[in-house]
Parts: structure tokens; C-alpha cells; sequence
């Protein structure tokens, strides 16, 4: 695909705004990288009634729920502090395996997340009813595979059993991938976040409490209230 009909493609899936924030974006990354602007979408999906594969599909990978210490946390590629901040705020790691390799990896809190890139904290409201779930990962040579379905399935067993009915997450409106995946699982989209980065200085800009914050370290929180339909 040239250039040109790249550029088509983009902006017929993002939208001319967008579009033109991931151009200057990826334009400030290459070439004024103190300087950043991100958009996201925070996002609610129902968790499922029901597993989503049949009982026999997927079945050679196994999904484990692992605590904070477990010998496999020492392959993830993430540091001891920050795993240890993720344990300590209440959430849960599933890891996807296959022939005791590492496939993926997705997480679920039901406290308030702190995002350290982009520095924002994400309070789901109720805690009863709603989650946050963060840092899916799936191996590239496995992402067409089944390891994306078989986290969420177990990831919604889990948050079924707890009483959850809707789980948020921020999602990237650059990422055409990722949204078109949370598309699939019925996905809302609550809200629209901008950020703009100099240096430590950090402007956000929301359609949601705060709504505008200018911040050199501190963390705006950012309270999300389930959809009406749960």
C-alpha cells in the first residue's frame, strides 16, 4: 500500500479529527520526542453471560490467576515495583500458557487504577458492579489465535463469580486493532481523552471530570459510573 492510500485508510477509519492527531502524534515521537500528544477512548464492555469458545477449542492453552508470588512474574516484562503496585492495589494477573510459554497476559482490578503513562487514576463506580481491566498483551506470533478469547473468557468467569457486570478499560483511538477487538465484545464508549505532553508538564483534556488539568505530577482522578443498563 503507498503512502497515499495509507493516508486514505487512516483517516476512513478514524475519522478526520483523530486521523490528524495520530499524524501529528507519530510526527512528534519521531521527531520532537519531549513533546506528545494521545488520544484514548475509556470504553465499557458487558462481561460475558457465557464463555465465548466452544468447551473443546482453545483448550491447549491454559489461563492461570496467579498471585503476587508466583516464579512466573519474574518473565513478564514489567518491573518488581511496578507488579508489586499492581498486587498491592488489589488486582488480579490471568497469564494464557502454552507448552509452559507465556502467550499473554491481561488484568483486572476492581479499586481505583492509577495509569502511569499518561498519569491519570480510574475510578470505577459501583466497585460492586464494575471493573478495570488493563495491559492486555498477547504474544504477536499468537494474536491470531485463540489466546485473546480464552483470557477473556476466563478473566469474565472470574468477574461473573464476583458480581461484575461491565468492565472499563482505556483504549487507544490510534489503535484501529485494538478497538476493532473491543468492538467484537460489544463495547461502549463512555468517554474521550486528550493528552498533551511537554517534558514533565502534562495537560489533559476530557468530556468527563476534571475535564481540563495541567499537572507537573500529580494524578487527576477520573471517576467512571457504570451504564445505566447494569
Amino acid at each position: 500500500m503507498n503512502k497515499l492510500a495509507c493516508l486514505r485508510s487512516t483517516f476512513a477509519e478514524l475519522g478526520w479529527t483523530t486521523g490528524l492527531l495520530y499524524l501529528v502524534s507519530v510526527g512528534l515521537r519521531r521527531f520532537v520526542p519531549f513533546l506528545a500528544v494521545e488520544k484514548y477512548y475509556v470504553v465499557a464492555q458487558p462481561v460475558a453471560a457465557r464463555a465465548v469458545l466452544p468447551e473443546k477449542r482453545g483448550r491447549n492453552i491454559s489461563v492461570l490467576m496467579i498471585e503476587s508470588d508466583h516464579p512466573l512474574l519474574a518473565k513478564l516484562p514489567r518491573s518488581r515495583e511496578e507488579l508489586a503496585r499492581r498486587f498491592a492495589g488489589g488486582a488480579v494477573c490471568f497469564l494464557a500458557m502454552r507448552d509452559e510459554r507465556i502467550i499473554g497476559h491481561l488484568w483486572v482490578t476492581r479499586s481505583p487504577y492509577r495509569e502511569a503513562v499518561d498519569r491519570s487514576e480510574f475510578d470505577p463506580r459501583p466497585s460492586r458492579k464494575m471493573a478495570w481491566d488493563f495491559d492486555m498483551w498477547i504474544m504477536p506470533g499468537d494474536r491470531l489465535g485463540l489466546a485473546f478469547a480464552r483470557l477473556w473468557d476466563e478473566c469474565n468467569s472470574y468477574l461473573r463469580e464476583q458480581g461484575v457486570t461491565w468492565t472499563c478499560s482505556r483504549v487507544s483511538a490510534f489503535n484501529r486493532a485494538s478497538l476493532r477487538s473491543h468492538a467484537r465484545m460489544g463495547m461502549r464508549v463512555m468517554h474521550t481523552l486528550i493528552y498533551f505532553r511537554a517534558g514533565s508538564l502534562e495537560l489533559l483534556l476530557a468530556d468527563v471530570a476534571p475535564f481540563l488539568s495541567v499537572s507537573f505530577s500529580r494524578f487527576p482522578i477520573v471517576t467512571l459510573v457504570a451504564p445505566l443498563a447494569c
